[in-house]
Order: C-alpha cells, then structure tokens, then sequence
C-alpha cells in the first residue's frame, strides 16, 4: 500500500491530519486544488509569489538529476527540475532559521513538513518532468498517476525513508517561529 494513502487511512478518520496542519500557524491550510502543471504557489506568512515553468526556464539554470527512485522499486530514473534551495532563495526564503519548515501541499490533499534543516546544497530536486519527455506513471494503491505536475525528489534513495518524496505538489508554504 502507497505511504501516502496509508497516510490519509489512518489519519483523515480520526481528524490528526487536520489538527496538525491547524497547528502549522494562524494561517490555515486549506485542501490543495488542481492546479495548472506550470504554476506553484509559494506562500509565506507575508506573501504568496506563483511562479510560473516557463519564467523559471528562462531566469534559472535547468538541473538534471539521475537518481534510484525508491517508488519504483528502485528503478533508476533521470528527473529535470530546478535545485529547490533555488527556488526558495528566488522568492527569497531564507532557510536559515532553526525553526523553518517548508510545508509541502499535493493535489490529493496529501501535506507534509520538509524541516529547512533538511534541505542542504543539491540535495532535493523540484522535477518538473524526467527527461524521456513524459512522467513515468507511479503506482499507487493499484492504480497508476502522473507524478506531476512537480515533484520533489531525493538526490539519495536513502532520504526517502524520513520523508518520502512528495508528488503531484501544487503549493508550497514556508513557517517558522511555533
């Protein structure tokens, strides 16, 4: 069974899930809604920027990264995207903080906490597709899904067993100071 829908099973029934995202701060976050494959918001608790696929091509350098990708049965797979150490520093996030914690948002509702000590140099990349030109669809709970439209992805299979590599991600939000 996918983490993520084991995730929902046991969380959405007994209302932890909600509980811990009202916790994240004044803000709530609300349940991700599709949104369009080159757009991701980033929110902090001062602004909210939408950056857009396109905008990024042309202002940031394009990063490749091969990597064995745990979802896959350790299949290897070559991710293009942009270092996201990158992207928060361009909507100037600085992840310095002790406290910082990036909360990553995907289109089924699914959220998690990237602590910003995490984050490192090179070490996470924000896919917005695999070189092949396509997404490799990803098995989930016996049915097949698009990755997209980003997905963020360990330079090392082993980050994968303290924080599963979130897809289908629409929004991203930026805390610190709980």
């Amino acid at each position: 069974m996918c983490y993520r829908l084991l995730v929902k099973r046991l969380f959405y029934p007994m209302g932890l899930l909600s509980c811990s995202i009202a916790f994240l701060g004044a803000q709530s976050v609300p349940p991700a809604t599709p949104a369009s494959p080159t757009l991701l918001p980033i929110s902090t608790p001062h602004q909210t920027t939408t950056l857009s696929l396109e905008a990024l091509q042309k202002e940031m350098k394009i990063a490749t990264l091969k990597t064995h990708n745990p979802s896959y049965q350790g299949r290897e797979l070559t991710y293009v995207g942009f270092w996201f150490e990158d992207i928060l520093q361009k909507v100037h996030i600085d992840k310095r903080p002790a406290d910082l914690e990036i909360v990553i948002i995907c289109r089924d509702g699914y959220t998690t906490v990237l602590p910003a000590s995490q984050i490192g140099h090179h070490k996470w990349l924000l896919a917005f597709n695999e070189t092949s030109g396509a997404w490799t669809p990803l098995p989930n709970d016996g049915l097949f899904v698009s990755p997209g439209p980003w997905y963020l992805v360990g330079t090392k299979k082993e980050t994968f067993g303290d924080f599963p590599w979130p897809y289908q991600v629409v929004a991203i939000r930026a805390f610190s100071g709980f």
